[in-house]
Order: structure tokens, then C-alpha cells, then sequence
């Protein structure tokens, strides 16, 4: 705008000094001067408009200008109430329904709280067998007919349904069982309620199995067979075993693991005893030195003792047997029969190895039985032992992945579950074992238990081969191929009532 007015001005100048200059009176006339004066008119009316926006645009921007510098002044008072005011409360926005949410952890279905604190799980266990024995002929020395064996049966050897609640570091687990040995009767596994006032630790309280042997620890979905090895099944059970009456502790870290448990009787014992049920304890102690990608070293020890033996009508006995690693039938072939005991305990070593998709393992054990003096027959105290080593080649590449909280190896994940659409054909295992458990002890063959009194209680040796197919995370076929051997005689020490045999049997498992 001042450019501008600067130009009029200048133009008016020069018209005033060309008009002022002195010229020719003949080029003079009237008709110029006043074409001159109507434009040096125009020409101040243009500058006198000119002036006056300019003088207009001057004041708004003043204007502009101030009115800026009272925003500028309002908003530096406003900061400087708001930081000098006392803080107002937070009003809490309404909280939204708590809906919860539905998840599916290791497949099991848990229905969770909206705020995480309380949670409720439903698992499942499904193991139907099918099998039997092979046999030679009646009367034969590899069949006597001592014990009769069924050659074809079947049964439901767990059915069991998870139910698992949670609130903050408390947890109640109770999980009943519709199968068995046999099938037929609703049992207990576990009921129990247990807090974690700390991450590793556990502590338990109700019926419970406790840590004891490494085959005892391995969960029931993961064995290699389709039972523990006799040794482990008879030693658990003198303290320990399914819904024991437990009251203890856990710490299970990444390199190690500990465990000790009081323990009293076993879940429906009290139904028969008039008498107070046994009491003893079980403790476990297992490190992982060697834990990698291609590898893992597994070392432990273990033991219980009860200090209490269980008392029946029968006085205070304790009973040794198991089956032949097999529940299709129900004989036991080895058996000690009720002894008369003040006290028993068990105790081993434990090892694993796994390079890759190979893994082996194995334990002795050791039980040993203080009997109760009576009479002037000979009680000496027993021993009995046994052991086991097995081993896993996972054909497919898995590997048989190390449980921390059980101390413990469990089966393998497929890589590729079965699917005929994207050629998927899940994981395939083979197993070994060879496993060995003697109630033999204080005897001479050809002499009666009663003279020296020991016990006749068998020797059992079994050399087992196995195939096991994974089709997914959920579900197992195992086809297990046992040669069984039983050296025992009869109380006198003079007839041999033990058995050669062969069993052959298919398992199902469902387990979420």
C-alpha cells in the first residue's frame, strides 16, 4: 500500500512541474490546461483514497495486535490459577460388566474373570485298553495254571474329569475317576487345595499324590508304557500313590526341584479302620545340571517311610504285589502276602538323559521292613529291590520336553498334526524298557519262609518294546509288546508257581 502511494506521488510531481515549465505560447490553449487539471483531480482523489485504506489497514492491525496481547495475558493468568489450585478428585468412570473371557490353555477350556483374579478349568483323561496274554499250553512248565490270566480283555484304566478353581494364588483341585483296576468303581485321584505364596512354591493340603521316583512324578499321559515298571508301582505305594492324605511342599525351579510331604492314609481307607490310619512322609530332591536346545541331564533321589503302618482288622500289616505291567487282568503274580510291620521305607536314585530325540532313564529302588516281634518265630528285618531303565526314539524329530514342575520328562508335541488335507502325519515314538522287582529276601530255595522267616514274594523280569503315534497334542495310540518272566516258589520253598508269558496291548488316550 505505501509502495503505491508513493507512486501517485510521484506522478503528480511530475505533472506539476511539466505543467509549471515554460512553453511556446502558440502550443498553449485552453483545451489542454483543463484536460491537465481534470487528471491532476483524479489524481488527488486516488491519492486521498489511497492514504485513507492505508491509514485504515494501520488501525486494524493495531487493533489486531492488542487484541493478541490480551489472549496472550489471559491465557498466562488462567495457567497460573490452574497451577496454584488445589488438584480436583478423579471422578472414576462407571466400571464395565464383567463378561470374564473364555480361553484354552494347554486345550484345556478356562473360563477366566474379567479382572484375572479367579479362574475355573474343566480337563479330561481317557486311557482304554485293549489286550491280553499269550500263553503256551495248559500244563506246561511256561503255564502251570497257578494263576489263571485272561488271553483277551479290556479296560478303562482312567476316566477322569479335571476340575480346577483358582483365586489369586489359591487353587482347589478335585478330580474324580470312573476307571481303574479294574473299572467299574467311581474313585477319587485328588482333592486338594493348595497356595502359591511364592512363584516355585506349592504348598498342598487333602489328597494328593506325592513326588516320589522319577516314574512316579512322570505324569500317567507320558508314560513310555502303559504302566510304570513294577518296582516304582509297588515303592509308591507304601507312602505315597493316588489320593494320598498329604500335607506339604513344592519348590519347583527351572534347575531343580524339591519336594517333602506328610503323608496318612489313602482316600476311602477309613471306611474299614477302627484303628488310626498310618502316618510317614515322602520326600523328593531332583536338579537338572545339563539344560540346552539338543540336550537335558536329569539326577534326583528319592524316599518315604512310614512310621505308622496301616492297620486293618488283620493288626498292623503291610502287603507288597503288583501286576505284570499290565491291568487287563487283575492277578498279581508277585506278592508278599500281608506282613506283620512296625515300620517300612523306600529309597533310589534317579537318572535321564536326553540328546535330541533320543531320551533314557532309570532308577533303583530299594524297600526295606521292619517286621513286628511276635511269638519266638524268626522276624528278621526284609529288603527288597528292584529297577529299571527305558528309553524313547522320537522317529518323527520331536522331542520329549522336560517338565520343571514335576521334575520330569512328558511326551512329545507333533510338529505336523495328522491331517490327509496338508499331508500331516503327527509323531511317532518307539520305547525299550527293561524292568526287574524282587519280593524275594531271608529265604533259601528248597526251605520253608517259615524257618528262616523271609518271604517268597517272586522275582518278575519284563522286556517290553512299544510304538507309540501322536496324531495331535490331544490324543495317543501306544502298542506296547511285553515278555514277562516270574521265578517264584510257594511258601515252602519246593514248587515253582511262577509263569512265562507274553502280553500284547493297545491304548487310546484322550487327555486335555
Amino acid at each position: 500500500m505505501a509502495k503505491k502511494v508513493f507512486q501517485a506521488s510521484g506522478l503528480l510531481g511530475g505533472l506539476v512541474l511539466a505543467a509549471a515549465a515554460p512553453m511556446p505560447a502558440m502550443a498553449q490553449d485552453g483545451a489542454r490546461m483543463e484536460s491537465i487539471e481534470r487528471q491532476l483531480r483524479a489524481l488527488q482523489s486516488e491519492l486521498t483514497r489511497l492514504r485513507r485504506d492505508a491509514a485504515t489497514r494501520e488501525a486494524e492491525t493495531r487493533a489486531a495486535r492488542q487484541e493478541a496481547e490480551r489472549t496472550r495475558a489471559e491465557v498466562q493468568e488462567t495457567r497460573r490459577r490452574l497451577d496454584t489450585a488445589p488438584a480436583a478428585p478423579v471422578v472414576a468412570a462407571a466400571p464395565a460388566p464383567d463378561a470374564g473371557r473364555l480361553t484354552f490353555p494347554a486345550n484345556r477350556p478356562t473360563l477366566t474373570s474379567a479382572d484375572g483374579r479367579f479362574s475355573a478349568s474343566l480337563g479330561g483323561q481317557f486311557q482304554y485298553d485293549l489286550g491280553g496274554y499269550l500263553r503256551d499250553s495248559p500244563g506246561t512248565p511256561n503255564n502251570r495254571g497257578v494263576r489263571d490270566l485272561d488271553t483277551f480283555g479290556q479296560n478303562l484304566r482312567r476316566g477322569r474329569l479335571l476340575f480346577g478353581f483358582r483365586y489369586d494364588d489359591f487353587t482347589l483341585n478335585v478330580t474324580p475317576d470312573f476307571g481303574g483296576s479294574p473299572d467299574g468303581t467311581v474313585g477319587l485321584y485328588e482333592a486338594n487345595f493348595n497356595w502359591n505364596p511364592v512363584k516355585p512354591l506349592t504348598l498342598t493340603l487333602g489328597y494328593f499324590k506325592p513326588w516320589v521316583t522319577l516314574g512316579d512324578s512322570m505324569s500317567s499321559n507320558d508314560f513310555l508304557f502303559l504302566e510304570r515298571p513294577s518296582i516304582v508301582e509297588i515303592a509308591r505305594n507304601v507312602a505315597g500313590g493316588d489320593g494320598r492324605a498329604s500335607a506339604g511342599a513344592r519348590w519347583a525351579a527351572d534347575r531343580y526341584f524339591l519336594s517333602a510331604y506328610f503323608t496318612g492314609g489313602s482316600y476311602g481307607g477309613n471306611a474299614t479302620q477302627s484303628t488310626p490310619d498310618q502316618t510317614g512322609g515322602v520326600a523328593r530332591i531332583a536338579g537338572r545340571p545339563v539344560a540346552n536346545a539338543d540336550m537335558d541331564v536329569h539326577l534326583g533321589f528319592s524316599g518315604s517311610y512310614a512310621s505308622d503302618i496301616r492297620r486293618s482288622s488283620a493288626g498292623q500289616t503291610l502287603q507288597l504285589r503288583d501286576r505284570p505291567e499290565l491291568r487287563i487282568d487283575q492277578s498279581r503274580l508277585i506278592d508278599t502276602g500281608a506282613i506283620a510291620a512296625d515300620r517300612a521305607y523306600t529309597y533310589g536314585p534317579e537318572f535321564g538323559v536326553r540328546w535330541r530325540n533320543f531320551m533314557l532313564q532309570g532308577e533303583y529302588i530299594k524297600i526295606g521292613m521292619e517286621q513286628s516281634q511276635a511269638g519266638a518265630a524268626p522276624r528278621p528285618d526284609l529288603g527288597f529291590e528292584g529297577g529299571y531303565v527305558e528309553g524313547s526314539w522320537v522317529l518323527t524329530g520331536e522331542t520329549r520336553r522336560y517338565s520343571s514342575t514335576s521334575g520330569a520328562f512328558g511326551r512329545p508335541s507333533p510338529r505336523q498334526p495328522f491331517s490327509l488335507a496338508e499331508g500331516g502325519w503327527g509323531a511317532w515314538e518307539v520305547m525299550g524298557r527293561y524292568s526287574v522287582a524282587d519280593l524275594n529276601d531271608k529265604v533259601r530255595r528248597g526251605s520253608a519262609a517259615s524257618t528262616t522267616g523271609g518271604v517268597y514274594g517272586g522275582r518278575q523280569e519284563v522286556v517290553g518294546v512299544g510304538l507309540s503315534w501322536y496324531p495331535n497334542n490331544l490324543l495317543r495310540f501306544m502298542l506296547n509288546w511285553d515278555m514277562v518272566n516270574v521265578d517264584r516258589l510257594n511258601p515252602a520253598g519246593t514248587t515253582q508257581i511262577g509263569q512265562r508269558f507274553h502280553t500284547i496291548a493297545l491304548r487310546s488316550q484322550l487327555a486335555f
